[in-house]
C-alpha cells in the first residue's frame, strides 16, 4: 500500500472533520437579527453582513471600505469559500461608517514607488520621518506591537465560485497548502498572545502574479516587520526586490526548497539550502558506511547538485569508494544499463535531486532489482512527492532530511492537542511548519527550533537544524 493511499484517505477525512469545523464556526458567528448592523467587539467597531447569492469577498469588502485581509482575519471561515447566509463581521476603520455603493477604485501607479527603498507614502508626515534610507516610526506607535504578513494563494475567487456553483469540491485543490499553513501559523498566533505578546496579523490571498504585484505596488507591507510568504520561489523573489535590504523587515521563504538568487541581508530560508542538505548526509554516509562504496546518482539536469555531491566526497574518501554517473531521460528507461552501474550485492546510493519525476521514475526500477540490497540518501523534496510507494522506501531503506521532524517531541505533542481542540481534525505536515516557524521568528523563547547561519558566502541565511529520517513498518522515522 502506497503513500498516496494514506493520502487520499487522510484528505477525505480531513475534508469531512474541516467541514465540520466551518460549519461549527459559522454556529458561533450567526447572530438572530439577520439585518445588517453595526456592532463593538472588544473595542472594535464591526458591521455584520449576511452574504447574499453571487456576492464575492473582493465584492463585500469594497461594499464597507475594508480591507480584503482583516475581513479574511476577522472570520476564518471565507477561506473555505462563502456560502449564502453567512453572517460575516466586517471590521470598520471608524465605528458607524456608512454603507455604501460599491465603487471601482483604479490602483496606484508602480511608478509612485522606489523599488528596493522606501521613501514615499500616502500617509501623513506626522506619522512618518522619511530620509533616503530608510523609514523610522514615530515614537508614539507602541514598538511592543509585532506587525506580521502572511502572503499564501488561498484562491478565494475560485472557492466563491465552487461554493455558489454547488460543486462536489468543498475546497478548491490548490488552496489546500495554504489552509494547511495557515491553520498553523494561526494557532502559534493565539498561543503566542495567550503568552503576552502583542500581534497584528495581515493575512493576504496571493493567487497570481497580478495580485501579487498588486500588493507590492500599492506598498501594502509598509510596515510589516515580518512577512512570511509568498511560497512559490519565483513571487519571493520579487518580494526580496523590494524589501530585501530594509534593515526593519525579515523576509521568511516558508516552504521553498529554492534559494533566492540574490544576496540580500534579510532573507530566511526555513527548508535547508539542498546543498546544506548534503553536507550533512555525506557526512552521516561517511561515518555509517566507512567501508562501502559510496556512488553518486545524479540526474543529467541538476549538473550543480550531482558536482557539488561529488566534489565533496572526493575530499574525504579515496577515488575507488567514490563512483559518481548521471543518468538522462532516455537512460532512466534504461534498466540493464542501471543496473550495469550497480553492484550486484550491496549498494549505497546517494542521489542529490529534488525532481518529481526523475526520483518517482528511479526509485521503483531499484525497488525491482530482487537480489540486490540498497541503503539510498535522498532530499528533503521526496517528503513532498506524494507518488512515492511506501514499500519502496522501505525495501531501499531510503533516508531523507526532514524539516521540522516531530518524532517524540513535546512541543508537537502539545500541538498536536491544541490544533484538534480548535479545529476538530489532525494536521497535516505544512501545519506544524507554520506552527514552528511563527514560535521561533515572533519569539525568542523558542530559538531551539531552528538555526540559521550564511551558506557559502552569502548573506542569505539557511536554516541548518533538520533530521535525517528513514522508513520502518509504515512510518518515517529518526534513522539511528
Amino acid at each position: 500500500m502506497g503513500i498516496i493511499f494514506f493520502q487520499y484517505v487522510s484528505y477525505y477525512i480531513m475534508g469531512v472533520i474541516r467541514l465540520i469545523f466551518v460549519l461549527s464556526l459559522l454556529c458561533l458567528s450567526i447572530i438572530s437579527n439577520s439585518q445588517t448592523k453595526d456592532t463593538i467587539i472588544d473595542g472594535k467597531p464591526f458591521v455584520i453582513h449576511t452574504v447574499e447569492p453571487r456576492e464575492t469577498l473582493y465584492g463585500i469588502s469594497r461594499l464597507y471600505n475594508a480591507e480584503l485581509n482583516d475581513l479574511v482575519v476577522s472570520n476564518p471561515v471565507v477561506i473555505q469559500g462563502l456560502q449564502i447566509g453567512y453572517k460575516l463581521l466586517v471590521p470598520l476603520r471608524k465605528p458607524h461608517l456608512e454603507k455604501k455603493e460599491s465603487v471601482l477604485v483604479p490602483p496606484f501607479k508602480e511608478d509612485t514607488f522606489r523599488i528596493n527603498r522606501i521613501t514615499e507614502y500616502f500617509f501623513s508626515t506626522d506619522t512618518l520621518a522619511i530620509d533616503s534610507n530608510a523609514v523610522y516610526i514615530s515614537s508614539y506607535i507602541d514598538t511592543s506591537l509585532l506587525r506580521v504578513a502572511v502572503i499564501l494563494p488561498f484562491y478565494l475567487d475560485l472557492n466563491d465560485s465552487l461554493k455558489s456553483n454547488n460543486a462536489k469540491h468543498i475546497i478548491y485543490p490548490k488552496s489546500e497548502t495554504a489552509l494547511d499553513f495557515y491553520f498553523g501559523f494561526k494557532l502559534a498566533i493565539d498561543s503566542l498572545e495567550s503568552l503576552g505578546h502583542n500581534i497584528d496579523l495581515k493575512t493576504y490571498d496571493a493567487p497570481n502574479d497580478s495580485v501579487f504585484e498588486s500588493i507590492l505596488s500599492q506598498n501594502l507591507l509598509y510596515d510589516r516587520e515580518y512577512i512570511f510568504g509568498p511560497i512559490y520561489i519565483r513571487k519571493f523573489e520579487e518580494l526580496a526586490k523590494y524589501y530585501g535590504y530594509d534593515k526593519n523587515k525579515k523576509l521568511i521563504s516558508p516552504l521553498s526548497y529554492k534559494s533566492v538568487q540574490g544576496n540580500y541581508h534579510n532573507v530566511f530560508q526555513t527548508v535547508p539550502l539542498s546543498e546544506v542538505q548534503l553536507d550533512t548526509l555525506i557526512e552521516n554516509l561517511l561515518f555509517k558506511y566507512r567501508n562501502d562504496q559510496i556512488i553518486i546518482l545524479g540526474h543529467s539536469n541538476e549538473e550543480n547538485l550531482y558536482s557539488y555531491s561529488k566534489k565533496k566526497l572526493s575530499k574525504f574518501i579515496l577515488q575507488k569508494r567514490c563512483e559518481p554517473f548521471m543518468i538522462s531521460e532516455e537512460q532512466l528507461e534504461d534498466r540493464d544499463f542501471l543496473k550495469s552501474k550497480l553492484r550486484v550485492d550491496r549498494n549505497v546510493l546517494l542521489i542529490p535531486s529534488n525532481n518529481r519525476s526523475f526520483v518517482s521514475r528511479l526509485l521503483p526500477m531499484l525497488g525491482s532489482m530482487q537480489d540486490t540490497s540498497f541503503t539510498v540518501y535522498g532530499l528533503d523534496s521526496w517528503n513532498r512527492f506524494n507518488n512515492l510507494d511506501f514499500d519502496d522506501l522501505e525495501k531501499l531503506n531510503v533516508h531523507m532530511p526532514r524539516n521540522f521532524t516531530y518524532q517524540n517531541s513535546d512541543l508537537y505533542s502539545t500541538f498536536l492537542k491544541k490544533f484538534y481542540d480548535s479545529y476538530y481534525s489532525y494536521p497535516n505536515k505544512y501545519a506544524f511548519s507554520a506552527y514552528q516557524q511563527a514560535l521561533y521568528f515572533l519569539s525568542n523563547d523558542f530559538q531551539k527550533l531552528m538555526f540559521f547561519s550564511s551558506f557559502n558566502n552569502s548573506n542569505l541565511k539557511s536554516n541548518f537544524r533538520f533530521d535525517i529520517t528513514q522508513f520502518k513498518n509504515y512510518q518515517q522515522i529518526l534513522a539511528n
